[in-house]
């Protein structure tokens, strides 16, 4: 029984290499084409949402990028209830003499 499964398996994956180009070539025209009329819908704005929000994504599974947009908001949001003072309003007036 072996021998069947053995020989299911390479069947299988020869199917999938004859397959595989016939799908490149008809799938990218089929996926550009969806795209184009997507986008002549009027979908242009949810498309670009989409996309942005992919890139996004992806780009905050980086580690140090992940750490660096923790850092901009942990630097960009004031903790606790005190209002934020101006720096020159803090510090008392020196002498020039």
């Amino acid at each position: 029984m072996k021998i069947v499964a053995h020989c299911a398996v390479w069947v299988l994956a020869f199917c999938a290499v004859l397959v595989s180009p016939v799908i490149l070539i008809f799938g990218v025209p089929l996926a550009s084409g969806m795209g184009t009329d997507l986008v002549q819908a009027g979908a242009a704005p949810l498309a670009a949402v989409f996309i942005a929000g992919s890139v996004g994504l992806f780009g905050l599974r980086k580690a140090p990028i992940r750490a660096s947009a923790k850092a901009l908001l942990r630097s960009a949001v004031p903790v606790g209830g005190k209002p934020l003072a101006a720096p020159a309003a803090r510090q008392a007036a020196k002498s020039i003499s």
